[in-house]
């Protein structure tokens, strides 16, 4: 028994793993990167991790390698937990296209895992689990944020959103140390990729919980333990929050709001574009299959269970409430508009959607369906989510969007890009890259001098002139420069380097610590005596209370995983002395 157990698990595993294989297989046949809306902002943050890792160091607070190499807070206020993933890949698979792929195969391996565990669990089905895995991780909105969006950020988070649903449903049921761990667990790795979907998740698991509030049995101990996992959940993700909070008395130019009004989608637009599975850039819809289920599924209402009832009916709600239908303009000059797209709420939509479907599909199984009808679905999903990207593909062939028509890698925007391309592409690379100039992070009072600190403008007394790429050389959270022609008593030197807190930079005039200021537009101020020519160095240390809560964070996440993987030995041991 234990071993046809290991076999159908190790079955799952290859299924699994081919199906992410097959997920990229189109994408990565063109040896390009396609054109996705981030696919710049998240290409530089890739590499910035990669370069922090690879010399020895852990991902940087600051971008000295990206982003122009000018400072500026990206890892600060953006969660870095899936970059991890990425360098490993990217340190032994030197090609950047095929690291990237690999990594988008990793991302969808695991997504398809814990999709199957946690439906798995809920259902006590293998091919119900298998149709919901499958169902949603090939849905069209999956697809429009690893390809349309290129949204590595969003995408990775959503891979742990079925983990922390299942933490809730365990509570619910009763298991406490499972549940516990899995919604810390799930929420956590969610904090350290996105912090909006995490937020959405919790508010989702709040309404699920409040909808189930009359059914529990143990209302007392469910909520003791959700508590307790709470304060976990926010000592688990200090790493990410401290920093945030405290730059919190840095005034610095937030995303911009105007896309809540300016990108929202009609519910006629969702419709159409989802009726016809379309993957593309800036054109978000839920797909042709999870349409369907949310046009018919009210058929199956009647012989529903709670939680199919609740899944349908959330569902539709964030389906509707994703487009135009629902009024959102009203919230638009309030801290709502920083969600920036409503139809963020989609892939929640699907989420539920699909698990509604998934259940309602295979309890047809006992009267209607057999096996080979749900490979023969399955093998359809799969083909149907193929048919979208192979579209977008050659949407993108017929815009001539190809790395080889890229003359002017500084704008990258529209092209695919090889691997020759990509490194061209990376601000690493170029003195000045049109493509790395985002204003969101920059503090405040520099940026009306944005565009003059990204093409590296220095100023030396009243003198200003730009430097050339040989001139500055990027380190880990330091950037050190090498100026000429400075007057021999006094040269007071303005830098193109951000500074948040002063109190956490330092400088150095030819080896020799100097004092470092803030100049009125918040960028590196030095003052250099009697030299003719100087190299300057720019660092930034890590504060320590950083360095405290991700000490604080890592323990309880080690101590959680030890956990789990306790409870599980035990309660494998447990099944072995039964049989």
């Amino acid at each position: 028994m234990r071993q046809k157990r290991i076999f159908q698990k190790a079955a799952l595993v290859v299924l699994f793993a081919a199906l992410s294989l097959v997920y990229v297989a189109l994408a990565w046949h063109t040896k390009t990167i396609l054109v996705g809306d981030d696919r710049i902002f998240h290409m530089e943050r890739l590499e910035e991790a990669y370069k922090d890792i690879s010399n020895g160091h852990f991902i940087s607070m600051i971008s000295t390698y990206s982003f122009g190499k000018v400072g500026q807070a990206i890892n600060t206020y953006y969660p870095w937990g899936n970059l991890l993933f990425y360098v490993p890949i990217r340190v032994f698979l030197k090609n950047p296209i095929t690291a990237y792929y690999i990594y988008l195969v990793l991302e969808q391996f695991l997504g398809l895992v814990l999709a199957y565990v946690f439906a798995h669990r809920l259902m006590k089905r293998k091919d119900a689990a298998i149709v919901f895995s499958i169902l949603l991780r090939f849905s069209v909105y999956i697809m429009f944020n690893d390809f349309g969006r290129a949204d590595i950020g969003e995408a990775w988070a959503f891979v742990f959103v079925p983990l922390a649903f299942l933490g809730l449903y365990q509570l619910l049921k009763g298991n406490y140390y499972y549940g516990s761990i899995y919604l810390v667990l799930g929420l956590s790795a969610e904090m350290y990729c996105h912090i909006l979907t995490t937020v959405f998740t919790i508010g989702l698991l709040l309404v699920m919980y409040l909808l189930t509030f009359k059914y529990q049995t143990e209302k007392k101990n469910v909520l003791i333990t959700s508590l307790i996992s709470a304060a976990l959940f926010v000592l688990s993700t200090a790493a990410v929050t401290i920093p945030i909070i405290r730059q919190l008395s840095v005034h610095t130019v937030v995303p911009t709001a105007s896309f809540f009004t300016e990108k929202e989608i009609s519910f006629n637009s969702l419709v159409s574009l989802s009726f016809g599975n379309t993957l593309g850039q800036g054109l978000p819809n839920v797909g042709l299959a999870i349409l369907v289920i949310a046009l018919v599924g009210f058929i199956g209402l009647k012989n529903s269970n709670l939680w199919e009832t609740y899944s349908y009916i959330l569902g539709v709600l964030l389906l509707v409430c994703s487009t135009l239908l629902f009024p959102w303009y009203i919230f638009k000059n309030t801290p709502v508009a920083h969600i920036q797209f409503m139809w963020r709420l989609l892939p929640f939509a699907t989420f539920f959607l699909a698990l509604y479907g998934s259940a309602k599909i295979c309890s047809l199984y006992s009267w209607r369906f057999n096996g080979f009808k749900l490979v023969i679905l399955n093998i359809s999903l799969v083909v149907l989510a193929l048919g979208s990207i192979e579209g977008f593909i050659t949407t993108q062939s017929k815009n001539n969007a190809i790395a080889k028509t890229a003359t002017n890698f500084m704008v990258p925007y529209a092209y695919r890009l090889n691997a020759k391309g990509y490194l061209n592409s990376l601000s690493l690379n170029q003195a000045a890259a049109e493509s790395a100039r985002y204003e969101d992070y920059v503090p405040y009072a520099a940026n009306t001098v944005r565009e003059k600190v990204f093409n590296h403008q220095v100023i030396v007394n009243e003198h200003k002139y730009y430097l050339s790429a040989s001139s500055i050389v990027s380190g880990y959270q330091q950037v050190t420069y090498s100026i000429d022609n400075l007057e021999n008593k006094s040269s007071r030197i303005v830098l193109p380097f951000f500074i948040y807190n002063s109190k956490d930079y330092v400088a150095y005039v030819n080896g020799k610590e100097t004092p470092l200021h803030a100049s009125k537009h918040s960028l590196a101020l030095v003052y250099v005596k009697n030299k003719r020519s100087a190299t300057i160095t720019v660092k930034y240390q890590t504060p320590v209370l950083y360095l405290v809560a991700r000490l604080i964070s890592g323990t309880i996440i080690l101590l959680l995983v030890f956990g789990m993987i306790y409870l599980k030995l035990k309660r494998m041991k447990k099944s072995g002395q039964n049989e």
